[in-house]
């Protein structure tokens, strides 16, 4: 039998999404594998492929016909990191649900220091210590996003858009509109809040990219969450004043 740092969940599910990441597929799965063996009886490894153009798609399949744990998902067209980030999320049928990026930010290993913690919670959220390779363009977009996000929806946690573990049953129990790679997870956590799920926080290492090209800071991407986000504020706002006047 395989230890866990996390009892009585002895099973969880990664979500990758993926796209044109042919440079990271194999290192990125390698060291997956190896840390969830380590510390969990059952994984499942998902990844959606968002219509690669490069052999993405080609190596992913590889990989599982190898390895029965890893489910490749694939996207028709290309739909955005958020969208299939969330297809793979809901497919996962472990009592854990963590998502992660293909250029592996998240070091899994760090699972054995936030699966304790659902113990006392329902969502885990694991903070960056810092942010190594991000550009002063990205450290000024990450700092509007959480402030507006801190200012709209009175948030307490100091990082919104990296890692988060949930039970399944938090997933089960949200419906999320969002699509966006940069307000998609923090919608995830402003409704499981609004439901009173137990909401934890730690700070986590991140590891930057070393090959390939992200598509977070895009100017097109930062539009779309940014309008996704105001849309999601104005609705909740309406919710909340017709539970109000409902009373």
């Amino acid at each position: 039998m395989k230890s866990t740092d996390c009892p009585p969940y002895r099973e969880i599910s990664v979500v990758y999404p993926a796209y044109n990441e042919e440079a990271n597929v194999r290192l990125t799965l390698d060291r997956s594998i190896e840390a969830l063996k380590s510390q969990f009886e059952r994984f499942e490894i998902i990844i959606v492929d968002d219509g690669s153009t490069d052999q993405t798609l080609a190596l992913l399949n590889e990989y599982a016909s190898i390895h029965p744990e890893i489910i490749v998902l694939s996207n028709e067209t290309n739909s955005g990191a958020g969208d299939s980030m969330l297809r793979g999320m809901m497919a996962a049928s472990c009592s854990l649900v963590v998502n992660n990026a293909m250029d592996y930010p998240f070091d899994l290993s760090d699972l054995s220091k936030m699966c304790p913690l659902t113990e006392v919670a329902d969502v885990v959220v694991a903070a960056r210590e810092g942010r190594p390779g991000y550009t002063l363009y990205r450290h000024f977009l990450s700092r509007v996003n959480w402030t507006l996000l801190r200012v709209l929806f009175g948030l307490p946690l100091s990082d919104l858009n990296f890692v988060q573990i949930y039970k399944q049953e938090v997933l089960q129990s949200i419906s999320v509109q969002s699509r966006s790679a940069g307000f998609m997870p923090a919608e995830m956590l402003i409704q499981a809040r609004d439901q009173s799920f137990r909401i934890q926080e730690i700070e986590i290492p991140y590891h930057p990219r070393l090959a390939g090209k992200s598509v977070m800071g895009n100017p097109k991407v930062a539009l779309t969450s940014l309008m996704e986000m105001l849309s999601f504020w104005v609705a909740r706002r309406r919710r909340l004043r017709e539970v109000i006047k409902n009373r």
